[in-house]
């Protein structure tokens, strides 16, 4: 199964790992998001993890901090196994 993987820390030990499937997810600072990341920066309601036509892509919802996927800025991007995804200043690693 696909995962997204906070790097909330330098350690491995610290890592929280959100399991993707085909039902979206919110990624943002809302204890109510599928993929709940508290970290500052972060908007309440920050991108939205997709599935479709076999693939995962990740959706930014106007954030105001951004979402990049390795080191690039986007709206909307298909997901591939060992990309680094940026939602604000939280890093996640996408695992497929």
């Amino acid at each position: 199964m696909a995962r997204l993987i906070w790097k909330k820390t330098d350690s491995p030990d610290d890592d929280v790992a959100f399991d993707l499937g085909e039902t979206p997810l919110v990624v943002g600072r809302d204890p109510k998001c599928g993929v709940f990341i508290n970290a500052p920066l972060l908007s309440r309601e920050h991108a939205r993890i997709d599935f479709r036509d076999g693939a995962h892509f990740v959706v930014d919802l106007d954030s105001t901090n951004f979402t990049k996927v390795n080191g690039e800025r986007i709206t909307e991007k298909a997901l591939e196994s060992g990309d680094l995804v940026h939602f604000s200043r939280a890093v996640c690693v996408y695992e497929a």
